[in-house]
This record gives structure tokens, C-alpha cells and sequence, in this order.
């Protein structure tokens, strides 16, 4: 039923919204999977303010191929450093609770000790280090929301491989964020709300 979806994000917004006292100043509050994509071998640096000149409290690891008994079990690419979003300011998004990479796809038994391990607390993290996969959040797909909300002017937008947009798949960008709500970039260059975003890298986010 969709009117009892859209009370269920209202109410979520709104405990979102009360807990924004709880973060720093001038920080919108959001809920949002994403991952990094920053493929510098040092990582990427989580800072304790939303500005390159902050102090650096840790990093999040390139992506990482696990290999176990010789052979590979790894995505396209490596397997990518996960996180919550939790707020965003200034071109900057608040995460925490990063996991190691790839760990949520394999047996915790097996996955190897000296994998690396990212900074799992709260910090800042430049947007533009950051992506995202579309997951369903209920709303019209095909295409981007002028706005975030689920009644705001709508423009089409395309999936990466072509096809209109759906949950395969993620933006080209991620730039900001508000509730439940992604600001993004479509591949062919279309910017918009999308709401509800995961980090799931093996199945899409249903």
C-alpha cells in the first residue's frame, strides 16, 4: 500500500529530523548504504571536521581482492569499503560503522585476519569519493525527483548500460543527501532525488 509506505518515511524523516541536534551544526541529516570507490592505494581519509585541512582519524581501504585456498572471490573491480551515511555539509558526508571490505559477502571464519581494516567510527568523507546502488524506496522510477519528495517535479533519466532507470545498478555520482533522500547524478548527465540507497554489491537492493 503506498499511503501506509509514505506515512512509514514520515515518520522515519521525522525521527531523522529530531536527531539532528545530536550532529554538528549545520548537518542534514540522512540515512543512506553507500561505499567508497577511491582507489588510492593509502585509502580514503576520514576527517574530524568537513574540510581537507581537518585532522585525519583514519582511513577506508581501496578496493581489496580477497583471495582464499588460491582462488579469488571478488567482484570486478574489488571488493569496495562499506558505510552508513548519517549526514551531510559542505560537499562533505558524516559516515560511521564502515565495514572491512567484502566481509558481509563471505564466511567470517574464512575471511583472511590481515585483510584490511577501515576507521569504523564517525568522520567526514569528500562526496565525491562516494557512490551508491539504487534501492527501492517506493517511489516512481524511471527517472530523478526535482526535489526530495515523493510529489516534487520528475525528470527521465537513464540506467549506465541504457534502459530507464530502476534498482540495477547506481549513479554515475553521489552528491548529497537529505533523509532518505540522494542528490545524484544519472550517466547520461541528468541530476536529481532519488530516495532509499544501498551498498549492496552483490544482488540488487530490492
Amino acid at each position: 500500500d503506498p499511503d501506509s509506505e509514505e506515512r512509514e518515511y514520515e515518520k522515519l524523516n521525522a525521527e531523522l529530523a529530531a536527531g539532528r541536534a545530536k550532529l554538528p551544526d549545520g548537518t542534514e541529516p540522512c540515512d543512506l548504504g553507500a561505499w567508497s570507490w577511491d582507489r588510492d592505494p593509502r585509502g580514503l581519509n576520514v576527517r574530524a571536521e568537513p574540510s581537507i585541512k581537518a585532522r585525519v582519524l583514519g582511513t577506508l581501504p581501496p578496493p581489496y581482492r580477497l583471495k582464499l585456498n588460491g582462488r579469488e572471490n571478488t567482484p570486478d573491480g574489488g571488493w569496495l569499503t562499506e558505510f552508513r551515511i548519517i549526514g551531510f555539509k559542505d560537499g562533505w558526508f558524516l559516515i560511521e560503522g564502515a565495514k572491512p571490505p567484502g566481509k558481509d559477502y563471505e564466511d567470517e571464519k574464512r575471511y583472511p585476519r590481515n585483510a584490511p581494516k577501515p576507521y569504523s567510527g564517525r568522520g567526514w568523507v569528500a562526496a565525491n569519493k562516494v557512490g551508491a546502488n539504487y534501492a527501492n524506496g517506493g517511489t516512481r522510477m524511471g527517472g530523478l525527483f526535482q526535489a526530495p519528495f515523493a510529489d516534487a517535479q520528475w525528470m527521465p533519466a537513464q540506467r549506465k548500460l541504457g534502459g530507464t532507470l530502476d534498482t540495477d545498478g547506481g549513479p554515475k555520482r553521489l552528491l548529497a543527501c537529505s533523509g532518505h533522500w540522494g542528490l545524484v547524478e544519472s550517466h547520461d548527465g541528468v541530476r536529481g532525488w532519488w530516495r532509499s540507497l544501498c551498498s549492496n554489491q552483490v544482488t540488487n537492493c530490492s
